[in-house]
């Protein structure tokens, strides 16, 4: 693809977008990068990437004609002024993936769904490694996909976690293995409807002909349909079964293509989100041609993710475990499958989602403590369910589900919402739980609460 000499709009100034203006210009395009935010990340970003020869246009929008491309990073939504004035113009507008795609001589295999995306991601490419095969992941868990390209040749692969606010930008974007690990609702303020939501999610095997591969949940309807119009060759897998030409689970075992892979008990990823995750990623390395063997050496020697299920102290009375990656109702819902006693920290800003179907948490969750901007809507979900009271930090959140636990019980904080409320990041969220738990556990009110 010749960009030399070529106008390239890059609309905002993340990680991907600034990521996408340094390879633009590396090679010869003319860049200019615009971002609405005066923030002073923003700005630090701007004045490196006008030192290196980008025009820049922070707070303010630039002319629209006269480029010949723009890339819009994935946080920007169809309905924004400037994707509009950029198709009044005529101007062509990709994702950092479309753009990272054309410019690849490796190969890609890529992940989406509602959850689960980045622990699937990060133990395919621990799958691929393991088999000898140059890899490395990137995407939404953290390493830009245009800079994931220049550090793996021809012959590698880059396992890419795609989000459905990338997908809806695709034109050309085709992985020789897509994976689909479910679909539940999430982002409908974004995407306006969850079918919409759900057919963005279905893009990533638009492109695919009959030799690549789609592997998708058999267990999640939505994801069965998707992959019923696919031209790719389908591979299902299954935590609730064994797929005669997938993976699944059968006699307390991984099972490949009729063939055991390791015992479930063996998985070092809790509860059936875990399974799910080794499933889908073992169905994906094997679609690629990776054996058996290295898959089961990736999977022992994984570790979960942090803010995933991560377990941050256990007493003689129970688990705090930080949840905080799950940011929407399906996710939360997941995560109390394997507890018991259940004091849920729950709430931040819902997306536009229905919170309603939190209620089905109940039980094992037996309290809840609401937090964020949808704390009155969590309160009236659980109302005359359990005992629920709202927290104005997380500090005092963990102080009353310590209050109101069981012994023997979790406290959870699972919140089924996003983040950004509060904090910068569900990192951020999750960072602030096990700062909250440690200071309780060295507090007076963790030595009463153990003499109860």
């Amino acid at each position: 693809m010749n960009l030399d000499g070529k106008r390239v709009l890059v609309c905002g100034l993340g990680i991907s977008g600034a990521a996408a203006a340094r390879a633009l210009l590396a090679r010869g395009a003319r860049v200019s990068v615009v971002d609405d935010s005066d923030s002073e990340p923003v700005r630090r970003t701007a004045a490196e990437l006008q030192r290196a020869g980008a025009g820049v246009f922070v707070g303010e929008h630039p002319p629209i004609s006269g480029f010949d491309l723009a890339i819009l990073s994935p946080g920007i939504s169809p309905d924004a002024s400037i994707v509009s004035e950029l198709g009044a113009a005529g101007v062509e507008a990709w994702s950092e993936i479309e753009l990272a795609y054309l410019l690849a001589s490796c190969d890609f295999l890529a992940v989406t769904g509602t959850n689960g995306k980045t622990t699937t991601t990060s133990l395919l490419a621990s799958m691929l490694a393991e088999a000898g095969v140059e890899a490395l992941a990137a995407g939404n868990i953290g390493t830009p996909l245009i800079d994931a390209i220049s550090r793996v040749g021809t012959g590698g692969a880059v396992v890419v976690e795609v989000s459905s606010f990338q997908l809806a930008t695709i034109r050309s974007f085709r992985p020789v293995v897509a994976v689909i690990l479910n679909i539940a609702e999430d982002h409908t303020d974004w995407h306006g409807s969850f079918d919409a939501y759900a057919a963005a999610k279905g893009r990533i095997t638009e492109n695919q002909g009959p030799e690549d591969k789609l592997v998708y949940n058999a267990d999640d309807e939505v994801v069965s349909a998707l992959a019923a119009t696919a031209t790719a060759t389908t591979i299902p897998f299954s935590t609730l079964s064994a797929p005669p030409e997938g993976v699944g689970i059968s006699g307390g075992a991984v099972v490949a293509r009729g063939e055991r892979v390791m015992d479930v008990d063996e998985i070092p990823l809790p509860g059936r989100p875990g399974l799910e995750d080794v499933c889908g990623a073992a169905a994906a390395a094997m679609a690629y041609g990776v054996d058996r063997a290295s898959i089961e050496r990736a999977v022992r020697s994984f570790r979960p993710l942090p803010h995933r299920l991560q377990t941050i102290a256990v007493t003689d009375q129970m688990m705090f475990i930080d949840d905080s990656k799950a940011t929407n109702p399906h996710a939360a819902r997941a995560a109390v499958r394997e507890l018991t006693d259940v004091v849920l920290i729950a709430g931040g800003r819902s997306k536009g989602i229905d919170l309603e179907v939190m209620a089905d948490m109940v039980p094992p969750v037996v309290a809840v403590v609401a937090i964020g901007e949808s704390a009155a809507e969590i309160e009236r979900v659980f109302s005359g369910l359990v005992p629920v009271e709202r927290a104005a930090s997380m500090q005092s959140a963990v102080e009353s589900a310590v209050k109101r636990s069981v012994p023997g019980g979790s406290v959870l904080l699972s919140p089924g919402c996003a983040s950004l409320d509060m904090y910068e990041s569900y990192a951020a969220r999750g960072e602030d739980f096990a700062r909250a738990v440690r200071a309780l556990l060295a507090s007076d009110l963790e030595t009463e609460w153990q003499g109860r």
